[in-house]
């Protein structure tokens, strides 16, 4: 059991030894350079490089093809329906939806800014109105960034439409 591994070893050691000094013969030395007076001790002076700009390829310019006479290009078709099957039907119902989210919000902000002013907030129990200032100053804040959000949202639905080849004035 053991032979084996070993034979395989040995096999291919003696093909890399065969290889080696036959590789060596084929390499001819490198020319080593003679030594001038530009090269003793001062760093040589590198190819200057030619710095390509705009006008250069300009002047390179490819010319182009020449149209084929009596052949016209196709033009192309409408987009009938968005590819992700969502129409501006869709879009609209979604936006709306955000919309009447961001009015609840706006109540409650509106709710909590007449208790900072000292007025007593419509509608509400007894335990939220008796919350300390400070709470409320966070919940406004917090509600005001959940209106952020849902405003983003929005514009994320409206970008995907135009993406979609809806146009703006069908989604309002």
């Amino acid at each position: 059991m053991r032979i084996r591994p070993l034979l395989t070893i040995l096999l291919s050691l003696t093909g890399v030894a065969i290889a080696l000094p036959t590789r060596a013969q084929n390499q001819q030395p490198a020319p080593v350079a003679a030594p001038t007076s530009e090269t003793s001790g001062a760093p040589s002076p590198t190819a200057s490089k030619k710095v390509w700009t705009n006008d250069d390829f300009d002047s390179h310019a490819a010319a182009a093809p020449a149209p084929i006479p009596g052949m016209t290009p196709k033009p192309k078709p409408p987009k009938s329906k968005p590819v992700s099957g969502r129409n501006a039907g869709w879009y609209r119902t979604q936006i709306s939806k955000l919309n009447g989210q961001i009015a609840v919000i706006d109540q409650q902000v509106a709710s909590y800014q007449a208790a900072l002013n000292g007025e007593p907030p419509p509608n509400q129990g007894v335990q939220e109105y008796h919350m300390r200032r400070a709470d409320w100053q966070a919940e406004i804040q917090k509600l005001n960034k959940q209106k952020q959000d849902l405003l983003d949202k929005i514009s994320a639905l409206e970008d995907e439409a135009r993406h979609n080849g809806i146009e703006d004035g069908q989604l309002h």
